[in-house]
């Protein structure tokens, strides 16, 4: 194994240390080593299914289209039921 080493926010260190206590790694190393790894199986998916990826990208952006169209209604319904 080699080393490398990594510099965080203090915040991002606590977050890093919560996950660790909370979710049974052994260290810090254990817990960002699992994250690299999952990382790596994510990206050699969507290496294997590019069509399946990018049609699941549109469904996300035809989600994102619906819920502003949602939002801006429901925004409007508020401000004429409340006024502005």
């Amino acid at each position: 194994m080699t080393n490398i080493q990594i510099f965080l926010p203090e915040s991002m260190k606590v977050f890093v240390e919560e996950q660790v206590a909370k979710g049974g790694y052994s260290s810090a190393n254990e817990y960002l080593q699992q994250l690299i790894f999952q990382d790596q199986q994510r990206k050699s998916q969507e290496g294997k299914h590019p069509q399946l990826m990018a049609k699941l990208q549109t469904q996300a952006q035809l989600n994102d289209e619906k819920f502003e169209v949602i939002a801006d209604k429901l925004a409007d319904e508020f401000a004429a039921y409340f006024g502005s």
